[in-house]
């Protein structure tokens, strides 16, 4: 049987060089940038910091700087679970989108929320997370 595979497995990579590279590559790579897949290899976001970082947090008037670790947080509070349920996945859609995932834990109608950037070096605050946190405040006011 391992010999079968291996022979099975040699045939699909003969199968797959075969094709002309058209017929494999453009359909593909143009399917990974759709979903955001190529925004990793670029520049990591910069990291906020001093004035920059105190005038974004102006606007964030309700969210918790913990600037040793860099990152914010906040709970989110709703009238049930369905209510909490559904703000988490409002918020999962738009970090799906923007390719930027909280950290976050839920219990019956509340939501723990914790942003930071890790691609930033070192890890801390980048505008994605004042943009996400942003959203956040919106879809809760929605929730409500």
């Amino acid at each position: 049987p391992s010999s079968l595979m291996a022979t099975h497995a040699s045939r699909s990579l003969w199968m797959i060089s075969a094709l002309p590279q058209a017929l494999y590559t453009r359909p593909v790579s143009r399917h990974l940038r759709s979903l955001g897949a190529l925004r990793r290899f670029s520049q990591p976001p910069k990291r906020l910091e001093g004035p920059e970082l105190e005038s974004s947090m102006k606007e964030l008037e309700t969210w918790t700087l913990e600037e040793d670790k860099g990152r914010i947080s906040k709970t989110f509070t709703f009238a049930d679970f369905k209510e909490a349920w559904g703000f988490m996945s409002m918020v999962a859609l738009a970090a799906e989108q923007a390719n930027h995932h909280p950290e976050w834990f839920n219990v019956y109608n509340r939501v723990e929320v914790t942003l930071n950037t890790h691609d930033c070096v070192p890890p801390g605050l980048s505008q994605k997370d004042i943009s996400l946190a942003k959203k956040m405040d919106v879809f809760a006011s929605k929730s409500v």
